[in-house]
């Protein structure tokens, strides 16, 4: 057996190709790795010219860089990388060391290579996604003098070229909205002193009109817990911020007059229930009914107005809570209803604040649906890294053209529109907590389940009020705090 302490099987046990060529480049020593890197066996290779392994495209930029040394150059302060054939006749991509007889005391120059082919193959999917990403993706370094890194959506968005950011990495701010310059420059030099941030703000591109960017960002920190980057990416939201005043528009326009005009109707209808036989009393309570409907659905979109603009992030929120108080506000409205919940310990959910209105439709639609005495069984489970609130009911069923348009089986469109604002509120309260809405239809009733991502066997959540909503604290360290 060979002894491990010889120089030659330590060698081969280093996970590299060592290999030593004379002046010309011609092989004198190899390793064993270099059968498992490139397929040849030690002897084979050597008395042959190294360089002429190298890839064509790459051999006089290799054939350079080992000249200068030979001819007493120090040997380049960064690994040279190129492609080399391998025994199977293809390429592989090696990252190579030079060292000199100077530095080594060995009659001739050592190359230590390693196959680094993964490597570079990642790194270029990963430009190829930077590139085609619509943000910009910045890294600069702790006090924000040099740009290490932009992505060509910079001119897309701020109207500058990288190569300007680059000459000027103060650049940017010239573009910054005067107003917001200060809250700018303060969440920059937070996020130097360790701290995330999260701001948005509006710019001024020479190349067109004002926007609004969106920046979360965070500190990169060294082997000694010092900063010694600050990296993010920005995105125009401008968009978003367009959106939200004419929703508020939209939002005033509706309840006002729905709310105006149903009250009138309704004010009308029991005039004419006063004054009026028998047959048409019943005609004034149909009015009555479909008036009070409206009004309520107004107040509902009312909620998802809110939904859509304020766009919360999802937060930890204790789910038993808030179930019993939905079920405490229908046994108020409902006495003769008949109620059975049984809740996972501990469920908590992670979901945007809206999660307790979804819940309040949900058993609120079990009630109001039934045609005798409601029978609610509300079931909160926690299995697979989700919370579920599943709601049965008594009800007639759910008509499938409901249930195909809410799950988005069928494109809206302005025939079909039979789902009321509450179960799109329940909708678009699962997806944008990352969750899923199904149902499940049968002879003695419907089951509706609404599943969350759960915050089981994550970090402990905050406490949260009965209404699901979070305290406010204190900014910290390294945690998100916007301006």
């Amino acid at each position: 057996m060979t002894d491990p302490s010889e120089p030659e099987t330590l060698l081969d046990l280093a996970g590299e190709t060592v290999a030593v060529v004379d002046e010309d480049g011609v092989f004198r020593y190899l390793n064993a790795t270099v059968t498992e890197m490139l397929g040849y066996d030690p002897d084979e290779l050597v008395g042959e010219t190294a360089l002429a392994f190298v890839h064509p495209e790459d051999e006089a930029r290799v054939v350079r860089a080992f000249d200068a040394v030979v001819d007493g150059e120090p040997p380049p302060d960064a690994p040279l990388e190129y492609r080399y054939r391998t025994a199977a006749g293809d390429w592989t991509r090696l990252r190579s060391v030079l060292s000199p007889p100077a530095e080594t005391g060995l009659d001739g120059y050592v190359v230590r290579s390693r196959n680094v082919t993964g490597e570079t193959e990642s790194v270029r999917r990963l430009e190829t996604i930077v590139s085609a990403s619509p943000d910009v993706l910045w890294m600069f370094d702790a006090d924000w003098s040099e740009l290490l890194f932009v992505n060509d959506s910079l001119e897309a968005v701020f109207g500058l070229a990288p190569a300007d950011l680059r000459g000027d990495p103060d650049r940017f701010l010239e573009i910054v909205h005067p107003d917001d310059r200060p809250v700018v420059e303060r969440a920059m030099a937070r996020l130097s002193a360790g701290e995330e941030i999260r701001i948005d703000y509006r710019i001024e591109p020479s190349t067109g009109a004002m926007k609004w960017v969106r920046v979360p960002a965070e500190p990169v920190y060294g082997v000694d817990d010092e900063v010694v980057a600050v990296s993010g990416f920005a995105r125009d939201v401008t968009d978003e911020y367009r959106r939200t005043p004419q929703l508020t528009v939209m939002d005033n326009l509706l309840r006002h007059t729905v709310r105006n005009d149903m009250n009138v109707v309704m004010g009308t209808a029991e005039r004419i229930a006063e004054r009026t036989t028998a047959g048409l009393e019943a005609d004034a309570e149909t009015i009555r009914r479909v008036a009070a409907e409206l009004l309520e659905t107004a107040e509902k979109q009312r909620d998802v107005i809110d939904l859509l603009g304020e766009g919360g992030a999802p937060r930890p929120i204790p789910v038993e809570p808030i179930v019993s108080e939905a079920v405490e506000r229908m046994r108020a409205r409902e006495p003769r209803g008949e109620f059975d919940v049984s809740c996972a310990p501990e469920a908590t959910a992670v979901a945007i604040p809206e999660l307790r209105y979804a819940i309040d439709e949900l058993v609120e639609n079990a009630v109001e649906h039934a045609e005798s005495t409601p029978e609610v069984r509300i079931e909160v489970d926690r299995d697979d890294g989700r919370v579920t609130v599943a709601v049965r009911d008594n009800c007639p069923p759910i008509p499938v053209e409901q249930r195909r348009a809410i799950t988005d089986e069928w494109v809206m469109d302005r025939l079909r529109h039979t789902v009321g604002m509450g179960l799109w509120l329940v909708y678009w309260t699962a997806e944008r907590s990352g969750g899923e809405l199904a149902f499940d239809t049968r002879r003695d009733g419907n089951v509706v389940t609404l599943a969350v991502p759960s915050a089981h066997d994550e970090a402990p959540s905050e406490p949260t009020d009965a209404a699901g909503r979070a305290p406010i604290r204190p900014a910290r360290r390294n945690g998100i705090a916007p301006e």
